[in-house]
């Protein structure tokens, strides 16, 4: 696996070195300080010329690299939020609510250690007929996950089976806001519209995002499915 890895800002290296230098247990990796601000000709320059298979963009006070990055490119791109203002909320939330169609897998500071794992997973992966997904089974019938799994499945022409959040074969979870289960891997937040207009919980997003997983979004279907094909053919 080839992975491309770009930085608005030399001083972020606390948090991309690390990220590099565990990433070449399963990648081959490149690195390049870039700012969609200051060198935007520069990072075209890097996405239309990459042979990278997945892309990993910082996003800090502004938060404008990894939108940029997604929109270069069909390949998958995971964006973090570094520590800076606000704690990396901002960045969290910025980064987490792309459009539609523009798929970008957000993930928190705290869990880039996770990063090397969760792709060697993924690279694992193998497509068949069926859909492997992972929820609470005992909130199956919550309108919100019933809702998103027929969703899905008209999306992707795939027959849903439940597995195990841990299972090899899960290729991303349904969380519910109101659950207090830690998730890993490809996540999608279900939460009611109204709620959804609350600031406060963009706090609890944010918390459990912390704890881990790699979030496409809240209640964003169409690019939780984009993601989940555009990483099975890695």
């Amino acid at each position: 696996m080839k992975i491309q890895v770009l930085f608005g800002s030399q001083s972020d290296e606390r948090v991309y070195g690390p990220l590099c230098r565990s990433l070449e247990s399963v990648a081959d990796v490149k690195m390049e300080v870039a700012s969609a601000h200051r060198h935007p000709a520069r990072v075209r320059e890097v996405m239309t010329t990459s042979d990278a298979q997945v892309f990993i963009a910082g996003a800090g006070l502004a938060a404008h690299l990894p939108g940029v990055v997604a929109s270069l490119t069909q390949k998958p791109v995971i964006g973090i939020a570094v520590n800076g203002a606000f704690g990396g909320l901002d960045a969290f939330m910025s980064v987490v609510q792309m459009p539609k169609d523009i798929p970008v897998m957000a993930t928190t500071e705290s869990q880039v250690a996770k990063l090397p794992a969760f792709l060697a997973k993924v690279k694992a992966w193998e497509k068949t007929s069926e859909l492997f997904l992972s929820w609470n089974q005992k909130k199956t019938e919550h309108p919100l996950i019933k809702k998103a799994l027929q969703d899905i499945e008209e999306k992707t022409q795939r027959k849903i089976q439940w597995v195990e959040s841990t299972d090899p074969r899960n290729r991303g979870n349904l969380c519910l806001a109101t659950d207090e289960t830690v998730s890993e891997g490809l996540c999608l937040w279900l939460i009611e519209k109204e709620e959804l207009q609350k600031p406060e919980q963009s706090l609890n997003f944010f918390a459990q995002a912390q704890k881990g997983g790699f979030w496409v979004g809240a209640n964003n279907i169409q690019n939780f499915v984009l993601q989940i094909q555009k990483m099975e053919v890695l």
